[in-house]
C-alpha cells in the first residue's frame, strides 16, 4: 500500500527522498474493498480522502433518488470542510465504486505533520488551490452547457471514466437520466458516422 504513496509523494521535487520515507511512515493509507461506504448521511465526518488508487462516488438521496455530486479517481481528494469547521454532519455519501487505495487525513494528525514538515503545509496548501480552481471551472461549464455539451466535455476531460464507472451513475453526475444518456450517446455516434 505505501508504494503508491511514496510514489505519489516523489513526485513533489520539495520533498526529499528521506522525507518522503518518513512521511510514509507517518501517513495512513488504507485499502477499502468496492461497494464499502466510507460516510453516510448523516454522519460526523472530518477526515479527507485522497485517492492513491481507484474511484470514488459521492451522493446524496434527494425525494428517494441517488443523485452522483461527485466521482474521484486516482490523485483527487474529497474533503468534508463544512463538517471539520463547522462541525456539520455529512449530507452525502461516499462510496467505493472500485478496490481503492486511500491516503486517509486527519486534521489534527496534519497538524502535526505540517509543523514537523513545513513544506507539506505548502505543498497542501497549492493542491488545495489548484482544486478549488478545478472546481469552479467544472461548475462554471456543468451550469452553461446543455445536457449533451456536459457529456461531450466529461469524454474530453474524463475518458477514463466511461471505462470504469456504471452509465446510471454517469447519468446522474451529469444531471439526466440514464434514458437521456443514451439518446445522446446515440445522437453523438450517428452524428461522428455521417
Amino acid at each position: 500500500m505505501n508504494e503508491k504513496l511514496i510514489q505519489f509523494l516523489s513526485k513533489f521535487n520539495e520533498l526529499n527522498e528521506n522525507q518522503v520515507q518518513e512521511l510514509a511512515g507517518l501517513m495512513t493509507v488504507v485499502e477499502i474493498k468496492k461497494n464499502n461506504n466510507l460516510v453516510k448521511e448523516g454522519q460526523a465526518c472530518n477526515l479527507c480522502y485522497f485517492v492513491l488508487k481507484g474511484c470514488l462516488r459521492q451522493y446524496i438521496i434527494q425525494d428517494g433518488t441517488e443523485k452522483t455530486i461527485g466521482i474521484y479517481t486516482e490523485n483527487q481528494a474529497v474533503n468534508y470542510y463544512s463538517n471539520q469547521i463547522e462541525q456539520q454532519k455529512s449530507e452525502s455519501y461516499l462510496t467505493c465504486i472500485e478496490d481503492s487505495v486511500l491516503l486517509i487525513g486527519n486534521p489534527e494528525k496534519d497538524k502535526e505533520l505540517f509543523i514537523k514538515f513545513p513544506i507539506l503545509a505548502d505543498i497542501t496548501r497549492k493542491m488545495i488551490e489548484a482544486d478549488f480552481g478545478k472546481t469552479q471551472s467544472t461548475l462554471a461549464k456543468f451550469i452553461t452547457s446543455s445536457p449533451e455539451q456536459r457529456y461531450l466535455n466529461l469524454i474530453n476531460e474524463r475518458p477514463e471514466l466511461l471505462q470504469r464507472v456504471p452509465q446510471y451513475f454517469i447519468a446522474s453526475y451529469l444531471g439526466m437520466t440514464p434514458e437521456s444518456l443514451s439518446r445522446i450517446r446515440k445522437r453523438i455516434l450517428k452524428t461522428s458516422i455521417n
